[in-house]
């Protein structure tokens, strides 16, 4: 099955197509705004570089947060709306567990700690464990929260609130690696397992979006 990858949610554009196991063509482009003009012409571009017809596309991955507030709306929306065109299932990954594999740490049996920056005092976490079994949802806690939410060690930390995590969590939580961004070819690869996993049936109604916290803008009072 021929795959798209879409990945809009943190501060890059990034599109992967996926098949056989492997990336066939991808772009990455790093930037903290311009996703919706970015988006359609790279998955054009993709496309193009792997000579294959958009059409060819047998499901489409998308990260579904979370992120920034537009970009998840970004992504998820255009993902929605080409599987529509084409007719085929959306897998919806959490960026957090995007991370953690686009990290490429080494084997280690100690698990993963993705550790995202949420502002506010505030951080989304999720544990990554060996197994889709033995990992957490994400969640967002407080900084301050975080030792007594994540008891277990050791710990790998991965992601942008991964230093400011490592003073919170002390001795056996390690910074693995600071700033990373998903990966569209890596968010293939994990939706390709998820389809092996479960089949199509699974992904027949399309993923909704994983926020975690309300938009910062407010409707103006009456």
């Amino acid at each position: 099955m021929l795959l798209l990858a879409l990945d809009t949610s943190l501060a890059a554009c990034s599109v992967a197509l996926w098949r056989d196991g492997a990336p066939i063509a991808d772009h990455f482009v790093p930037m903290a705004r311009g996703h919706a003009e970015a988006l359609v012409p790279m998955v054009q571009a993709v496309c193009a570089q792997a000579g294959v017809d958009l059409a060819a596309v047998g499901a489409i991955a998308v990260t579904r947060g979370p992120g920034t507030f537009t970009g998840i709306r970004i992504g998820l929306a255009t993902a929605r709306g080409l599987a529509l065109t084409i007719g085929c299932p959306v897998i919806g990954v959490s960026t957090l567990e995007v991370i953690a594999a686009s990290a490429l740490l080494r084997t280690d049996p100690a698990p993963i700690l993705v550790v995202q920056d949420a502002r506010r005092g505030e951080i989304y976490a999720q544990r990554i464990g060996a197994t889709p079994e033995e990992s957490t949802a994400p969640r967002l806690l407080a900084v301050a929260d975080l030792a007594a939410a994540f008891p277990e060690r050791p710990l790998r930390l991965v992601g942008s609130g991964a230093l400011l995590a490592a003073e919170r969590l002390g001795a056996g939580a390690t910074v693995a690696a600071a700033e990373v961004l998903p990966q569209a070819a890596v968010l293939a690869g994990l939706a390709a397992a998820r389809l092996q996993r479960h089949g199509t049936a699974r992904f027949a109604a399309p993923p909704s979006p994983l926020y975690l916290r309300a938009p910062d803008a407010k409707l103006p009072s009456a």
